[in-house]
């Protein structure tokens, strides 16, 4: 029970720091800051600059779909319920939209994910 609500309060948190980078001026910054962390910038900016191009989707919305994904494969690691009960609390973060815009923000970049994984292993990059 307690593993099922830290998946939900994940995605819930997740949908809604997605719901928050809607300006271009977030996006960008968030690009930057990705950028930053890699030990080349040129070399990340190419990389992604590279795959967006061929698979037809924003350089943002490819590390998105690697952020989301790393996120997902930490959820699929075995925990306890004492251990996800304290992930939850440890992480306490709001979210200001009613349950129902959660659900459909989820279901459209649930889509979006989906959408890229396809053409990400068409390409053979995943």
């Amino acid at each position: 029970m307690k593993a099922n609500m830290l998946f939900l309060h994940r995605l819930l948190v997740f949908v809604a720091s997605r719901v928050n980078l809607k300006s271009r001026k977030a996006k960008s910054g968030m690009v930057r800051r990705m950028a930053v962390r890699s030990t080349n910038r040129k070399v990340f900016e190419s990389i992604v600059d590279g795959i967006s191009k061929a698979i037809k989707e924003k350089p943002e919305d490819v590390i998105w779909f690697f952020q989301v994904r790393e996120v997902m494969a930490g959820m699929d690691k075995p925990m306890s319920d004492d251990n996800a009960w304290e992930v939850i609390m440890r992480d306490k973060k709001s979210v200001k939209l009613s349950t129902a815009e959660l659900i459909e923000t989820a279901r459209v970049e649930l889509k979006k994910f989906r959408r890229i994984e396809r053409k990400l292993k068409k390409l053979g990059v995943i």
